[in-house]
Formats: C-alpha cells, structure tokens, sequence
C-alpha cells in the first residue's frame, strides 16, 4: 500500500523515453539516476525507505507501441504525478496520453486534481520550455527547474545528477511532494471517515490528555482542543486543581493510562501549588507522564526565557526538560508560537494515530536507522534496497544535520531500532565524525536501547585507521567497501543477523 491510503503507488513519474539515454561510460541514464535520488531523498524525508511507493516504467517503449496496461494501472493506481517536460515529452504522444488519463481520473475521485491551492500534477522542467509550450493539463501549474538556464530565452541544459546544484532542487522538489502527499493523505482519511471510527474501542481512534495550563494559554488549549476534536480525537482534560496530593494523583494516573498521548503546555507560571507538595499541577502531572510511559509532548512559548523565572524549583525543571535531563524517554520539547500550536499537536496526534492503524511489523525481523547525508543518496538508496532484499527492515535519518533539530521524528525512528548505521561516502569525514559524535549523546541522553553501531565506508577510497574510537560505551564496527567497484552489504547483512541472534 501507498502512503496515501487508497493507491497502490504515491507517486506516478511520467517521462520520455528519450531522456533516459545514457551517455558513453554512463550505467544508467538521467531520468534512472532522478528516480534513484527521488526515492532516497523521499526516505530521507519521511524516514523510512519504504514508506512513499513510487511507479516509473524502466522499459517505456517509444510511441509506435500501444498504450501498456500496466502504464495505464499504474496511472489510475498513483496518487500524485510527476511530469518530467522536456522536448522529447513534447513530442510523443504516448507522454501526452498519461497526463491526459492521469488528469481524468484524477477529476473523477472525491479527491480531485487539486488538494488546497497545489495541483496533484507536479512539472519538473529538465529544459527551459516556454509557457506557451507547455501541455493544457499543467498550463496554470509553477514548475520545478532542473536545467541550468542563466536567462528567461535561454535554452538550459538538464543538470547532472551528481551536482550540489541538482541535489539542492531536489531538495526543493521532495519538500513539495512531502507537502503534497501529506495534504491529500489528510483529505482522504477525512473524505472516508466513517462515524463508527468515532465509538470507545476502536482502534483507531486516539486519545490525548491535555494537562492543566496557566491563565494565558486557556484560550490557546481550547482552540488545540476544538481542533484535535474537529479531527475526530478524543479529548481528556479539566481534571482541576484544588485536589489534595494523594487524590490529584490517582485521577491523572487514570486519565494518563487511558490515553495514547499527553500534552502539556507549560510558560513561565509555576502555578498553584499542591497541598503537601513543593511542585505545582502542571509540574506534577507532567513527572507523572514519565511514570506512565506514553509519548508526551512538552510545549512551552518560543520566547519564554527560563533562567529569568524566579521560583528555582520550576526553573530548574524547565531547564531539565529542554536540555533532555529528565527521567522520561518519550517525551518531545518543543519551542514555538501560539499560532502554530494546534497545527503541531494534530500532527504529532495524527502520527501516532497512523502507527495504530498500520500492521504491526515481525517482530524477528532486524531493523536499523541509516544516518546519512544528502551527497550520499544515491549510496543510501541501494543499501537500504539491498536490506529490504535481505529481510533487514532500514530507517532512514531526516533531511537536518543535527539530531535535535528534528528530535520528534528522529527519535521516533531511533526508538523503532537497535542499530544504527553511519554512511561515509562522498561526505566529508569531519561531518561523519561530528554525526556520530552528536548522534551518540542523542543516544545517552535518550538512554535509547541502542546496541550496535556501524561505520559504512563507500566510495571513494578511503585510507586505513582513518576513524579510531577511543569511546568505551559502545564499539563502532567499520565496514569499509570503499574500494568497491559496486556497492556490496553481504558483511553488513552477516553482521546485522548475527548481532540480532545474540541479542535475542
């Protein structure tokens, strides 16, 4: 199944043939190499390998041939397309007849050609052809240039895939399909809701606890509330303060095992205190989530400024909570604006909501978080597809260099894995260091179950001893395959499987 719920596939890409002539000395052409970076960045982006499905015909035949079925399957079955215009698209009826047909059936589902003000059609420009040129289907579309025109009349060549330039675009091309694919996902679930989703007991339906909030942000909790509840998530909340100690806490223990999330919005008023206890509610009913162990998320305003708070006890927690030294494993803190508060528990909500709904995974088969960046891709793309080939389940890090930029989805991914590998290929190897360095205190800070790992060395040849570990927490296995002509992990399948039977 496709991320989207309801097609097979996300992502349809539309080319023609021509384009993916290879130059000599090349093993593959442009629009192969496109392909290949697309899905790793896409990995990259969502974090895991598998979770986008894309559809391209690697043997599209030239116009002559009739319409394929499985083209015309695979068309009706995708979510979004990506049209990749060029002169040769121009010229082959065959291009024009899937974005014809993709462009129906799109018109005819509850869905539409449009989510919001985006068109399900994305137009990747690989040369700088006129508007006026351009097919009735994608006239009114902006499209993505991937093609090094300086002027407006210029021609433009397509840029190769292995430049900064084409990787920073498609940088730009996957944060659109991530927006994308993300939109219609949301219209699709709202689209096929139905009211028995809503009754106790089902299973997909998720609960947040929301915690007790100073004056200022009642108002701020009530619109998260009405909005969390507009998409159908069951709320908890007013469990109010005064109660005494012993009778506050078993309510909120009650409320917290009933629920698959808590959230507490937290500024820099300590609040009322609990008869008997030094803390106050919001204090103690966020400890109390990390006895609980469900995933919590800790917000506080952006410009909250915590060493200036007065009553050290609160201060001091504060700091403890932004700085990853509490107790809890599961939590995220997050920084930000009242404005995009209630955006940020829907989709921390709808996350979870998905995990419920997905099957659960085998519980026999290995999984690891593939740390790489984005010179790498291509590197990354055949790993993880040689893993999954071998029953070895990869995740892969977000887009951001540093882990605390996206510690809510980087730390889910870490906690779905016990291995971790590190990919040093065209990167440089004080990036490598400085990743593995920060990655490591992510882990010990975390305290995240992590027990192996692994230093991938990929072309270009690397010289021997280049890393040393002098670390005593945890050894770092070095495969180096950096001499290699193609890329090979039969060591690193043998090792994964071995490591996980000793485990077990």
């Amino acid at each position: 199944m496709a991320f989207v719920p309801g097609f097979e596939y996300d992502i349809f890409i539309s080319y023609a043939h021509v384009d993916n002539y290879a130059f000599t000395g090349q093993s593959y052409g442009w629009i192969e190499g496109f392909y290949k970076n697309l899905n790793a960045i896409l990995a990259k982006r969502f974090g895991r390998s598998d979770m986008v499905k894309i559809w391209w015909d690697i043997n599209k035949l030239d116009g002559s041939v009739l319409f394929g079925q499985s083209i015309d399957e695979g068309i009706k079955n995708s979510a979004i397309m990506v049209c990749l215009l060029s002169h040769g698209y121009l010229k082959s009826d065959y291009c024009h007849k899937e974005l014809e047909l993709f462009c129906k059936k799109a018109k005819s589902e509850m869905a539409g050609l449009h989510v919001g003000n985006r068109s399900r059609i994305i137009n990747v420009l690989l040369y700088n052809i006129p508007f006026s040129e351009w097919p009735p289907e994608i006239s009114g579309i902006s499209g993505f240039p991937f093609h090094d025109a300086k002027e407006a009349e210029g021609y433009g060549w397509t840029l190769d895939t292995d430049t900064e330039d084409f990787r920073n675009r498609l940088k730009k091309l996957s944060d659109a399909i991530y927006t994308l694919v993300n939109d219609l996902r949301k219209t699709v679930n709202q689209q096929s809701f139905q009211p028995d989703m809503t009754e106790k007991g089902n299973s997909s339906r998720v609960t947040i606890f929301m915690g007790d909030v100073s004056d200022p942000l009642r108002n701020v909790r009530k619109r998260t509330i009405t909005d969390l509840e507009k998409k159908a998530f069951q709320i908890v909340t007013d469990i109010p303060p005064p109660f005494e100690a012993d009778e506050h806490e078993q309510k909120i223990r009650e409320a917290l095992l009933s629920s698959d999330l808590s959230v507490h919005l937290l500024d820099k008023y300590p609040g009322m205190e609990i008869h008997g206890l030094p803390e106050g509610y919001r204090q103690k009913q966020t400890e109390l989530g990390f006895d609980i162990a469900k995933p919590q998320m800790i917000w506080i305003p952006a410009e909250t400024e915590i060493n200036a708070i007065e009553e050290d006890r609160y201060k001091q927690f504060l700091q403890n909570l932004e700085n990853g030294r509490c107790s809890g494993t599961r939590y995220e803190f997050i920084r930000g604006s009242t404005s995009s508060l209630s955006q940020t528990v829907v989709d921390f909500a709808e996350h979870i909501k998905q995990r419920r709904l997905q099957k659960p995974t085998d519980t026999g088969k290995v999984s690891v978080l593939l740390d790489t960046h984005c010179k790498d891709l291509v590197y990354a793309y055949d790993i993880c597809k040689m893993l999954i080939e071998n029953k070895i389940q990869p995740f892969v890090n977000p887009l951001e260099d540093d882990p605390r930029e996206n510690s809510d989805i980087l730390g889910e991914r870490i906690s779905q894995v016990t291995k971790v590998i590190f990919l040093y290929g065209l990167v440089s190897r004080d990036w490598v260091q400085e990743r593995m360095n920060a990655l490591l205190k992510y882990i010990i800070t975390k305290e995240l179950p992590i027990d192996q790992l692994i230093l991938y060395m990929a072309p270009p040849r690397k010289e021997k001893n280049e890393f040393t570990f002098a670390q005593k927490f945890l050894k770092v296995k070095i495969i180096d395959k950096s001499s290699s002509a193609c890329t090979d992990v039969s060591e690193l399948c043998d090792l994964l499987r071995n490591q996980n039977e000793v485990a077990r």
